[in-house]
Parts: structure tokens; sequence; C-alpha cells
């Protein structure tokens, strides 16, 4: 009775005992299953790093074309007639001003006036006293009584009346040409000197190009040159130089086309006007066929000029190259590349 009881208490126990590792055993598998479940809100993630990416230098293909070394500068559409206007008086100042900057004239009309003083009134008193000579002249032909002395009296007053004229004539400056005013430097009061320049006349009917270059620049520049112009308002136009400057003065107020190149377009646009503004360029080299990569391309080190060469595989090697001609956006490999090899730029 009593080895029964105890082996039923025996086997109670053991049950227990298996019953609750069993349990525990579920519950550690349960909270593990948990812990590594993606679908865990708590799942911890876990970020890839990528590598830094490194830039790859641009590759270009070495070409074969033409390469031009142009000189730029900036000018304006400018009469072909054009002439300096001066007085011929030794001095005096302007009395009168009768036409301003911009007006059109005609030939022979009156553009300004120096103060002459009393040489109007001695012209009017000479020319009666010239009157009252020739009258004499007639009566003395009449009466048979004219002599060599009356003859010489008379040229002598009338070379007199002459020169008064030329004298009122160097004061006055009129239009040697129908055509616009294009600049008057005096006003009155200004004194005058002989054949100091005062103005600009202009025939605006006849425009050429006039463009000026640096005085370096002229140097390189010769008649001839091929040449384009880019004028405001009307396009891109060829053109060769047609005349060099005779004259390199500057600062002077005498705009005058003596100080200009002049370009000669092979068709002259039409529906411009003297003065726009414009830009020019001279080709002053130019060489066919060149062998031509991109300025980037070209390295120097220690007086060595190389490049970069990649082969079709990939491959890298530096190549020592000859320079010729060289512009902003080209350089010419006289030695060195071939066309179709590929140089790698900066």
């Amino acid at each position: 009775m009593s080895t029964k009881w105890w082996m039923e208490g025996w086997v109670r126990r053991q049950s227990r005992t298996i019953l609750l590792s069993v349990c525990c055993a579920g519950l550690i598998v349960s909270t593990a299953a948990c812990s590594f479940s993606p679908q865990s809100e708590e799942a911890e993630l876990i970020q890839l790093i990528e590598p830094p990416k490194i830039s790859k230098k641009p590759e270009y293909k070495v070409a074969k074309a033409t390469i031009e070394i142009k000189l730029n500068a900036t000018g304006k559409l400018m009469s072909k007639r054009q002439e300096s206007l001066h007085f011929l008086s030794n001095s005096g100042q302007i009395a009168e001003v009768l036409v301003q900057p911009g007006e059109k004239v005609t030939e022979g009309q009156l553009i300004a006036v120096i103060d002459t003083g009393t040489l109007e009134n001695q012209i009017k008193r000479k020319e009666i006293e010239i009157r009252q000579a020739e009258l004499n002249m007639i009566e003395k032909i009449r009466a048979n009584t004219r002599t060599e002395v009356d003859e010489l009296n008379f040229e002598l007053i009338r070379s007199e009346l002459e020169e008064l004229k030329a004298q009122r004539d160097a004061a006055r400056l009129t239009a040697p040409f129908s055509g616009t005013l294009v600049s008057f430097n005096k006003k009155i009061g200004d004194a005058i000197k002989a054949y100091e320049t005062v103005g600009v006349l202009s025939d605006m009917s006849s425009l050429t190009v006039a463009v000026k270059f640096s005085a370096s620049d002229l140097e390189k520049i010769a008649v001839g040159m091929e040449a384009s112009v880019n004028i405001n308002t009307a396009g891109s136009h060829p053109g060769k130089v047609s005349r060099m400057p005779l004259s390199t003065e500057s600062g002077g107020k005498d705009d005058s086309l003596d100080s200009y190149v002049l370009i000669e377009l092979d068709q002259f646009p039409e529906k411009v006007q003297a003065g726009t503004p414009l830009s020019a360029s001279v080709v002053i080299e130019r060489k066919q066929d060149a062998v031509l990569i991109p300025p980037s391309a070209l390295k120097k080190a220690s007086g060595r000029n190389y490049v970069q060469v990649v082969d079709k595989d990939g491959n890298k090697r530096e190549v020592d190259v000859e320079v010729g001609l060289t512009t902003a956006t080209e350089v010419e490999i006289l030695k060195g590349l071939e066309p179709g090899q590929r140089v790698i730029g900066q």
C-alpha cells in the first residue's frame, strides 16, 4: 500500500517536471523566433556602405581639321568719303556756327565763320575805290590821256581787293561736298588756328567697315587677309582687309578713317547706318588638315609637353608631343599623335 502510494507520487512529480521543461523550452523557442523574425518591429536595420564614386576624366578623339589664328577687335560703320574740316585763316575767334553735328549740308554751304573785325568794311571801301578807278580809267581812255602809272595804280587797287576777299574766304568754313556734319568741336568765342581740325564731314550714302586694332596686332595684319565682321542688327559677313591705317595716332577729336583698318565686305548689308557698332576678326594664320586636340588634354611638366593616350582596352600611357598652333579651343600636334587616337582631358 505504501509502496504504491510512493510510486504514484513519484510519477506525478516527474510528470510536472517534464511538463514544466516542455513549457520552458517552448517559451525559449518562441522568444528566439520572435527575436530573429524579419517581421519584428524591433529588427535592426543594417545600412550598406557604398564605396565612393570616382569621376571619370573625359576622353577626346584626336581629329584632323583646319585651325585658324584670329585677331579680334571692335569698330563701326563709317563713310568711305570723309574729310576733316579746317579754316585757312591764321588766327581768330569763332563768330558764328551755322550747322550742328548730325545735320546735312550741300556742297559749298557755309558751316562756320571766324570774326574778321572790320574786314567787311575794308572790302566795301576797296570795292568803291576800284569802281572809282575804273571810271577814271574810262575817262582817260576817251581823252587819250591814260598813262602806264594809271594802269599800275588800277592793278594795285584790284590786287588789294582780291587779297581782302581771300582773307574773308579763309575765315569762312564751307562744305567741300554734300554730306552730313559728323562732328564740330568748336563753339562761338573759341580761338582758331590755321589748318586746325575743327570737324568732320561724311557722305553717309557710301559706307565701309572701320576697325580699331591695337598697335601690337597691327604688326601682324596685312592687306588681303580674310576677315569676318559681325554688324549689330545685320549679322555676320565675310570680307577682306582693304586698307591699313594711315595714322596710328589715337586720342584726338578727329575720328578719321586714317586711323582705322578698313575691311571690304563681299556683300554689304542693306539698311544699315554710319556709326553702327560691330566686331571683327582677321585670320592671320591658317593650317588645313592639322592634327588637333583640346587644350585640356595637353599636359606640361618641366618643359615637357605630353598627353595621356588610352587604347581600346582602357590602358593608359604617356606620350610626348610637339605642339604647333594654339588657340583658346584647339591645340595643333605636330608629332606624337595620329587622328583617331583617344586622349584624356582634365
